[in-house]
């Protein structure tokens, strides 16, 4: 650490001890949050603006701690932390001011138009808040992981219990303090505490729970909303793959752009590219390539750069180093540095010639350890991917065919086509795992939905249908005398448009406006003309 970060992150962290929130008072917490959202307050846009708003300033006001606290925790560098931390924040808070009047506008629907029977009703789809959720961030981007979703689930007008990761204990006590100092204690609350105050708060009744890290503790999260018949985001991992075909048009850019998604962090990134799979006839160049490009940006000594991060902390350090002792692959030589415990520096590491069953294939990696695994068909390449659990996301280097291919003939929670995990930086389209790499989405319009629940308000009036039209719907059926109750609900609710399909006219009326009016008014005359006798006597 710099003598520039000590004095700075002294001076804004203090000690950087952490007391953990006490378990006996979590219910209570809870409970308020609860309170809070039962008094309605947040059922109003303008409380939710002026939250964001809050939030935003809160993150402004307190940048350098905030970075600081990224420093302590991951040795990251200021310009990695705005761009990958804070700036994201920002950015979705401005995204959510923009539009959240739009998006939270009811939906109308114009039944009558496809059903006769809801002539004369109004019908929409209301987005509205879920009651009280619970954010549980993950330690590798402390900011970033907790307070993107916080900004949906504010937006979307509940009240939040935010659980940091302990792990990285600074960022923990820096969140903590950004949403004691500028949000309102009634909306939001901050719980610390390791798997203690977790598993309490687990049992607590929330509307949604919303979880990023790991699959064990993402199986434990889903029993808890389980339980609850709640609902669940579980945003999790898993070894996301980079193929690199024997087509590729330039490998210079695909060796920049997948250290770069490797490194950074030094690795603990869920996006970031686990392994690589190479076609064997560019295998030795793209390896050339990735040592170029990792020195190119971090140099000969990483250890001494102020770009490169740190691992976490000695647990998971002595983690990489055990699977990489167990490796039968070969060690590519990149930094001219090693390894060191005290320092919690782990070197770039590259390691060719890896196979399926190696130590570094078995579980997501989470550090700066890249396995080149060689294949000689796409298919080969396919099959590997599919025989394992579905990634967070799969980064496939190809033309244009090639890469078709292997996006359509695999799966992934997102996919991108020569390049890595700069598509995070899009807030327009949804993030999100599948299988075990994770359940449901966010960012953007996609955290709106997640913290919203559509709910589909009608209003019809009582004096139509008149009682005898309106008794179609009952009993009694039986006799001639009701034969005409199934003709008239038959031809009013669900009209038969399917003849329609079947011949190129009747396609081409389907482009005349209120066409299945059109289709569906002569039955429902001819039933209602039928059944007028029967009518007359139940009015």
């Amino acid at each position: 650490m710099s003598k520039e970060h000590i004095t700075v992150a002294d001076s804004a962290l203090g000690d950087c001890d952490m007391a953990y929130t006490a378990i006996e008072s979590i219910g209570g917490i809870v409970d308020e949050m609860r309170e809070g959202f039962a008094s309605g307050t947040m059922r109003d846009l303008s409380v939710r603006r002026q939250q964001l708003r809050a939030l935003l300033k809160g993150l402004r006001s307190e940048e350098k701690r905030l970075i600081d606290s990224v420093y302590c925790d991951l040795h990251r560098s200021k310009e990695e932390a705005t761009l990958c931390e804070l700036q994201a924040v920002e950015y979705e808070i401005g995204l959510f001011l923009e539009n959240l009047d739009k998006w939270a506008r009811p939906e109308g629907n114009s039944l009558s138009s496809e059903q006769p029977a809801f002539t004369m009703s109004q019908s929409q789809v209301r987005r509205e808040p879920l009651g009280t959720v619970l954010i549980m961030g993950a330690w590798n981007y402390p900011i970033r992981l907790t307070l993107l979703p916080l900004v949906g689930a504010i937006a979307a007008g509940n009240t939040v219990v935010v659980k940091p990761s302990e792990i990285s204990m600074h960022s923990a006590l820096a969140i903590e303090h950004v949403i004691a100092e500028y949000m309102d204690p009634r909306i939001i609350r901050v719980v610390q505490g390791g798997a203690d105050e977790s598993t309490e708060l687990l049992r607590q009744k929330f509307d949604h729970f919303f979880y990023t890290g790991n699959g064990t503790v993402g199986r434990i999260v889903a029993r808890a909303a389980a339980e609850h018949l709640a609902g669940v985001t579980l945003e999790l991992g898993g070894k996301s793959p980079a193929i690199v075909h024997a087509d590729v048009a330039d490998l210079v850019p695909t060796a920049f752009r997948i250290v770069w998604a490797k490194m950074v962090n030094a690795g603990q990134t869920c996006v970031g590219v686990d392994y690589v799979l190479v076609h064997r006839s560019v295998k030795d160049k793209l390896v050339l390539l990735l040592v170029d490009a990792v020195r190119g940006m971090y140099g000969g000594s990483p250890q001494k750069s102020a770009d490169y991060g740190r691992i976490i902390n000695g647990r998971h350090w002595k983690r990489l180093m055990s699977v990489l002792d167990a490796s039968e692959g070969t060690l590519v030589a990149v930094a001219d540095d090693e390894a060191d415990e005290a320092d919690r520096y782990f070197p770039p590491t590259i390691v060719d010639g890896v196979r399926g069953d190696d130590s570094l294939m078995r579980d997501e990696l989470f550090g700066p350890i890249l396995p080149i695994v060689t294949y000689d068909t796409l298919e080969e390449a396919i099959a590997f991917v599919n025989a394992r659990d579905q990634p967070l996301a799969l980064y496939a280097f190809a033309a244009k065919d090639s890469a078709e291919h292997v996006v359509a003939h695999t799966r992934s929670g997102s996919a991108c086509v020569n390049d890595t995990m700069f598509f995070m930086a899009s807030h327009a389209t949804p993030f999100g795992g599948v299988g075990p790499s994770g359940v449901g989405c966010y960012t953007g319009r996609a955290s709106f939905e997640t913290f919203s629940h559509r709910r589909h308000v009608m209003k019809r009036p009582l004096w139509f249908p008149t009682p005898g039209l309106d008794s179609m719907r009952a009993p009694p059926f039986a006799g001639s005398e009701n034969a005409w109750k199934a003709k008239l609900t038959l031809a009013m609710t669900y009209p038969n448009i399917r003849p329609l399909r079947q011949t190129m006219l009747g396609k081409l009326a389907t482009f005349i406006p209120f066409w299945r009016v059109l289709v569906t008014v002569p039955r429902f005359l001819w039933a209602l003309v039928s059944a007028q006798p029967t009518m007359r006597r139940h009015k």
